[in-house]
């Protein structure tokens, strides 16, 4: 970059992701959002009977460079395994990894990096009676989205249930349409 100071891989996927929102919502304003149907059917929905959904929720730093499709993987699977360790079981994890969802719900899995990550998930998924893995448009799921870039900027892991900071809660609630 020109002399400029170096900039940290966080701060680039940061900024991509905030600038992403804004077109999208500058296209909405400018008239040329998604289909009207596509929007509704991308909206918030409350899980099925008997599934938990939002009852606790993590934050977790990346600290390797993975491609997309291995993070994706490696975010489910921790979601996974989060629902067993505290008991919220049965769940249903959504991504909007529309490939990944694809994969894990395959009967095959790739002899790739991602494909050790989707065994792992299928273990878990096999171990969990009456848990899945679904997808849902990145605006269903602006809670996953919004702790995903909130996990860019942490040290630690996070792990929130019940008592959980203000600027997370506004996250989560940000894809209820009834809490907005």
């Amino acid at each position: 970059m020109h002399g400029s100071r170096e900039v940290r891989v966080e701060e680039i996927v940061h900024w991509s992701s905030d600038f992403l929102d804004e077109l999208y919502w500058a296209n909405a304003i400018a008239g040329t959002s998604p289909p009207l149907k596509e929007l509704i059917s991308a909206l918030w929905r409350p899980p099925d009977p008997g599934l938990y959904k939002v009852m606790a929720f993590s934050a977790q730093p990346v600290l390797a460079g993975y491609s997309p499709i291995v993070a994706e993987a490696l975010a489910i699977f921790k979601g996974l395994q989060f629902a067993r360790d505290t008991g919220l079981v049965p769940c249903c994890i959504e991504s909007d990894a529309q490939v990944v969802v694809n994969l894990i719900n395959s009967n095959n899995v790739p002899l790739t990096d991602v494909g050790i990550i989707l065994a792992d998930c299928k273990l878990l998924l096999e171990a969990s009676p009456g848990c899945c893995v679904g997808f849902a448009s990145r605006l269903a799921n602006k809670a996953a989205h919004g702790l995903a870039k909130l996990g860019l900027s942490l040290e630690t892991n996070c792990f929130w249930m019940e008592d959980y900071l203000s600027n997370v809660a506004s996250i989560v609630l940000g894809d209820r349409p009834d809490q907005v």
